[in-house]
């Protein structure tokens, strides 16, 4: 199983809409129907009293992800194991429960088949799934897995930013609340195609600076904002409201702070972690100001080289290919 976690992420986990077909030319493609198959049901329906039974019929049902959801998402290596699915299925049925009450994907799967239309349509040849398996596992574990032949998304990481079991003290250490508080249906979609992005592309290996993280972190967005063409900055770029219109009143403040402090070429593990990493505010601005600036910058450079002359018609495979570098330089950014 190749699988992918999105945290948010996170993951998780990305500018303002647009109505017109020059900004939006996936806007009349051929629409992405998708398929939802209930794992989770399937799962919290099987007859504990004949738990291997039920175990045996559910790897029949789904002979691909059943194997890849006890090894991986589980962590058992025997489906013998009857006691630890037995424990799990006791300790989880009450999220399976809430989930089924929330009905995240039916909020969602709109806005899925939305954005998977315009993944399809920039990257033709990647051969995009239409199958999503719904499943519920450990809090602590994967949210959503790219399978070979699905997209897998875990309901527990998606039952409301109030739900109860995301305050445990245990779980806080892994998710505090600035992470879980985008846990919520409105979240699923862009974390969805951002797994699916991080499945199309690796950023290179020879990644090292602030200024070639910011501008590989802004290729992924400037995708994502493409694929999300009606969505609010928020759940784009997973700040908060607030934090995304402080930051956008800022940019200029924070670009001639990267300038004037000498870190665009920076590659202290330190500096990158403050305009990159996830966190509940930015170390280095203000409480108002998210933690990974370096994302929304990134996007402002590479909005700015997609708009010259010379990308007219560029795909996004082509940017993509596109060395942070070279987009860096020829740019023309200027906030």
């Amino acid at each position: 199983m190749r699988y992918i976690v999105i945290v948010l992420i996170p993951f998780l986990l990305f500018i303002t809409g647009c109505g017109s077909n020059s900004d939006d030319p996936a806007k009349n493609a051929a629409n992405f129907e998708i398929k939802i198959q209930r794992f989770d049901s399937a799962f919290f329906a099987m007859d504990t009293l004949q738990i291997k039974k039920s175990i045996t019929k559910l790897l029949e049902q789904y002979p691909g992800f059943g194997i890849d959801y006890l090894n991986k998402v589980l962590m058992i290596k025997s489906t013998n194991d009857t006691q630890y699915i037995k424990a799990f299925y006791r300790l989880h049925l009450p999220i399976y429960q809430a989930a089924q009450q929330v009905n995240a994907v039916k909020i969602a799967k709109p806005e899925l088949e939305s954005s998977f239309k315009r993944v399809h349509y920039y990257f033709p040849k990647y051969n995009l799934t239409h199958n999503i398996i719904l499943f519920v596992g450990p809090l602590e574990s994967f949210g959503n897995i790219v399978t070979v032949d699905a997209l897998a998304i875990g309901l527990q990481m998606h039952l409301g930013a109030n739900a109860k079991w995301y305050y445990d003290e245990s779980i806080q250490t892994i998710y505090p609340t600035y992470l879980s508080r985008r846990y919520t249906p409105e979240y699923i979609a862009v974390n969805s195609v951002q797994n699916i992005l991080n499945d199309i592309y690796i950023s290179p290996a020879n990644t090292q600076n602030l200024i070639q993280h910011m501008v590989e972190a802004g290729k992924l967005q400037y995708i994502i904002n493409a694929c999300f063409p009606n969505s609010t900055d928020s759940i784009k770029y997973g700040y908060t409201k607030d934090q995304y219109v402080n930051l956008k009143g800022q940019e200029a403040n924070i670009w001639d702070y990267i300038v004037h402090e000498k870190l665009t070429y920076s590659t202290s593990i330190t500096d990158i972690d403050n305009f990159m990493q996830e966190g509940e505010s930015s170390a280095i601005f203000s409480e108002a100001i998210p933690s990974n600036v370096g994302k929304y910058i990134g996007y402002r450079i590479v909005a700015s080289w997609m708009k010259q002359k010379a990308q007219k018609g560029i795909s996004m495979e082509a940017m993509l290919a596109t060395p942070a570098d070279k987009i860096f330089t020829t740019s023309s950014y200027a906030p």
